[in-house]
């Protein structure tokens, strides 16, 4: 008989956890992007990075029954993605004859850290003031952001000139920016 692959072992356990709720799921997965920048920030890009996010995805379903949702998400995972650097890094010292100062990397990790969890605030509250926006508003913000938007595209597909809707994009993005600047000093967290 075969034993399964490490691949399939990790994914059958991850599968099967029972604490491994829809919410957590998608907080892993709406956290991929800082978490990558995190992991990068501290062993460059690449696919080591790569590899290292993986592993830190496991360890995230692995552990789901450890947060309890008290703290921010990303916080916590950070936590867990320095930790598995530290686990790589060590690995490749092993392996390579490769020398790292483990105090650098802690002093590198420690304020990225804080500026990943201002990030995830600060989104948290852009995604807020956007609801807020009327309709015709966030629709504007939406194309122009898009991935191949433009400031012309937008103004084609209303049938506005250019200017008007710079300044239209101008005004909503102010409106934006107080709102956010709002909610973060309701929070005490800017």
């Amino acid at each position: 008989m075969l034993s399964p692959q490490p691949d399939e072992r990790d994914s059958a356990e991850v599968a099967d956890h029972p604490s491994l709720s829809e919410g957590h799921v998608a907080a892993i997965a709406s956290s991929q992007r800082p978490l990558y920048a995190y992991v990068c920030s501290l062993i460059g890009p690449g696919a080591e990075a790569d590899d290292v996010l993986q592993e830190v995805n496991l360890v995230l379903c692995r552990r789901a029954h450890e947060f309890d949702g008290r703290g921010q998400f990303l916080t916590w995972a950070c936590r867990i993605a320095y930790l598995q650097v530290l686990a790589h890094l060590k690995q490749r010292r092993r392996d390579r004859c490769l020398y790292f100062d483990e105090a650098v990397l802690a002093d590198l990790a420690g304020p990225l850290g804080g500026q990943v969890e201002r990030l995830d605030v600060r989104l948290e509250a852009l995604r807020n003031c956007l609801t807020r926006l009327p309709a015709q508003h966030r629709q504007m913000i939406t194309v122009r952001y898009a991935h191949g938007g433009s400031v012309q595209k937008l103004a084609t597909q209303l049938g506005r000139p250019v200017g008007s809707v710079r300044v239209t994009l101008h005004r909503i993005r102010q409106q934006l920016l107080a709102c956010i600047e709002n909610t973060l000093s309701a929070r005490g967290s800017r």
